[in-house]
């Protein structure tokens, strides 16, 4: 990576934080925001008594902290380093309780020969669904509904015939 870049990376690290951290404080919340990058995004974690409120139900207040933050860094979509931003890391764990409950569904789906739908969730929880199953023998995944009612389904891949 060159020197400019990492320049630019840092600035752009720096400002992220800034901006979380003056959300929050709008917000009233107290918490210490820790800021790192991969090379490819930064990272922004919030810790602190009040870190419930920064995650929201199932992580919504999270999202849309990200949204803003990246809204304001990135003037433009797609234009450099994306930010994510978690609290007393969330989105790991978030991540591997989505991945035991498409084990456990696709095993009920096997089980019982019918589709399983899974509930609503926003477009990065239904995507580690998908790429959980995508390889699993016995299942398929697809994406049914619309907006904010959008879930996974699982499916079979053999289906019993009817009457056994």
């Amino acid at each position: 990576m060159s020197e400019s870049t990492t320049a630019v990376l840092s600035e752009k690290r720096e400002a992220a934080a800034k901006a979380l951290r003056e959300i929050l404080d709008r917000m009233g919340i107290e918490a210490e925001v820790s800021a790192f990058d991969d090379g490819e995004r930064i990272f922004l974690d919030a810790h602190g008594a009040e870190s419930g409120l920064i995650i929201g139900k199932k992580g919504a207040t999270l999202d849309a902290l990200q949204y803003v933050v990246n809204r304001i860094v990135s003037k433009k979509p797609n234009d450099g380093p994306g930010v994510v931003v978690d609290a007393e890391g969330y989105r790991g764990r978030r991540e591997d309780s989505l991945v035991d409950m498409a084990n456990r569904l696709a095993e009920k789906a096997i089980k019982t020969g019918r589709p399983v739908p899974v509930e609503p969730m926003n477009p990065h929880d239904r995507r580690i669904v998908h790429v959980t199953l995508a390889e699993h023998p016995g299942v398929t995944t697809e994406s049914d509904g619309e907006g904010l009612f959008r879930r996974v389904v699982i499916y079979p891949k053999d289906r019993p015939a009817a009457g056994v």
